[in-house]
């Protein structure tokens, strides 16, 4: 080996080293939000209030869990219809609940790249056109988490003083910020930063330029609005029904349906869920959840009992579908398979 191929095999693995470092960080925070989302409980009366759980509000709660995993399918197939990508919508909707299945197993956020793969079929170039898409949802949800954020503010007066409400005000306004400048300003100027940063290309540098200048030229798009305006439509639409899921959960343990105290429970587990720490997401789930209920002074073991419950309806209907569509798929593979004929 030369000495460009160590110095490459030493980066690879500081690299390696570094996101090891990282996923075994994240998991400890995990755990510790478990440990803190379960010390306290009373596990009898925690296992009353889920058995006793009102089963029609579940089911209720579950159809709207359904409806919004058949928007996000209709969102990805027009995003992909917009950049000229031809799929049918079977495939779409298989490698999306696909995807979304290793999301919440996976103890990292795999789940994008594997649906990506199923739908490019080696294809390097309508690989980067799909990655551009489920960058473009990503966009799209930051911006609803952002306005839900500060719509939801107002109404919370009697807790506005707590460190995650302040939290929440930063988070929502440097986003929206960073959202308009990009849309106002990354057109316009990225292409001179680009050639600045290519006249001292550096590994890191020419990684941050090739990420930066595909969400970039991702985003074109936007400024049509016949284009934008479907997609900001199902985007509304999806967000309606992950605020209007957590109300049926209320009810189903025998707590008020408050419309502003669901918006809120959406913000914090939308949040918490982002860095992705665990398999299933199940700590920051639990821990989120019964904080935003915890502060409007519900018993521990009622919002527990909530996160629960609504943790299940929110992960084991895709589950549950992203296996079909596996099964569905082997099932096709072995058909298709055929034995070579010996010469």
């Amino acid at each position: 080996m030369d000495n460009d191929e160590i110095l490459a095999s030493l980066k690879k693995g500081k690299e390696g080293f570094f996101k090891k470092c990282l996923q075994g960080l994240r998991f400890c925070i995990g755990l510790a939000l478990l440990y803190w989302a379960l010390k306290g409980a009373n596990w009898v009366d925690l296992k009353e209030v889920v058995l006793t759980a009102n089963l029609s509000w579940l089911l209720i709660a579950l159809a709207l869990v359904l409806a919004s995993t058949f928007l996000k399918i209709v969102r990805w197939f027009v995003l992909l219809k917009n950049y000229g990508l031809s799929r049918s919508a079977f495939r779409v909707a298989r490698a999306f609940l696909v995807g979304q299945a290793a999301n919440i197993l996976l103890p990292f956020r795999g789940g994008e790249v594997i649906r990506a793969g199923m739908l490019a079929q080696a294809d390097v170039v309508q690989t980067s056109q799909i990655i551009s898409t489920i960058m473009i949802e990503k966009s799209l949800d930051l911006f609803a988490l952002t306005l839900v954020t500060l719509a939801v503010l107002p109404y919370l007066q009697v807790i506005s003083n707590r460190p995650i409400i302040r939290g929440l005000v930063f988070f929502s306004v440097l986003a929206l910020v960073l959202l308009i400048l990009f849309m106002m300003v990354s057109f316009k100027f990225w292409p001179m930063i680009k050639r600045y940063i290519n006249h001292r290309p550096r590994h890191w540098k020419t990684w941050l330029s090739e990420k930066i200048d595909q969400f970039v030229a991702s985003s074109y798009w936007m400024r049509d609005m016949k284009k934008v305006l479907p997609a900001m439509g199902l985007t509304l639409g999806i967000w309606v029904l992950m605020w209007v899921i957590n109300l049926p959960v209320f009810r189903s343990v025998n707590l008020p349906a408050y419309p502003i105290l669901g918006l809120f429970i959406l913000v914090l587990v939308y949040i918490g869920l982002i860095p992705a720490m665990t398999p299933g997401n199940i700590a920051p789930f639990y821990f989120f959840a019964q904080l935003g209920l915890v502060t409007f002074k519900v018993p521990q073991d009622q919002a527990l009992a909530f996160a629960i419950l609504l943790h299940a309806v929110v992960t084991l209907p895709v589950l549950l579908l992203g296996g079909i569509s596996l099964l569905i798929q082997n099932r096709g593979k072995e058909k298709n398979w055929q034995p070579q004929q010996s010469l």
